[in-house]
């Protein structure tokens, strides 16, 4: 009976270790890293955006998404003769990613504000066993996001001390 016991209690040690291996970074929503490339034209932010998944390729709809999440909620650190930004909605704003209005903005509205400036170009790193690093160099016109979260009273005008 004790050796059933053993034996039972050794397998199910043994599967629920090898299921917490499988967990990895492309499985969790928002997992990116965001550089700064150097400064773009007037208005806009010139990043490197490393998205994680599975397979070597993924579509450009995942890392225009990453960058204008990390414009919107990370900020973009310094790098490339650009300075760091802050990010564009506060933590005491009131809203978060996960509200109702980035929810829908994240179908289709974020594609106004971020092109891909080098296409066919992504630079893919195996960073895992099952793990890829893709990035994509991305501009991301923050003028033009800015105000259009101003107009959806999201954020305040940056004239709105005054």
């Amino acid at each position: 009976m004790k050796r059933i016991f053993l034996l039972i209690f050794t397998t199910l040690l043994l599967c629920s270790c090898g299921s917490a291996s499988k967990i990895n970074r492309a499985d969790q929503p928002w997992t990116y890293e965001v550089e700064s490339v150097g400064v773009g034209a007037d208005g806009t932010y010139a990043i490197r955006i490393w998205s994680y998944s599975r397979k070597p390729e993924i579509p450009i709809e995942k890392p225009k998404q990453n960058a204008i999440h990390a414009t919107l909620f990370r900020g973009i650190p310094a790098g490339g003769g650009a300075v760091a930004q802050p990010p564009l909605v506060p933590s005491d704003c009131g809203y978060t990613q996960d509200s109702l209005f980035f929810q829908n903005f994240f179908v289709a509205d974020y594609q106004r504000f971020v092109n891909s400036v080098a296409r066919g170009s992504a630079q893919v790193v195996k960073s895992g066993r099952r793990e890829y690093k893709i990035g994509y160099v991305m501009s991301i016109a923050k003028d033009n996001l800015r105000t259009y979260l101003e107009e959806e009273g999201i954020i305040k005008s940056l004239s709105d001390g005054f």
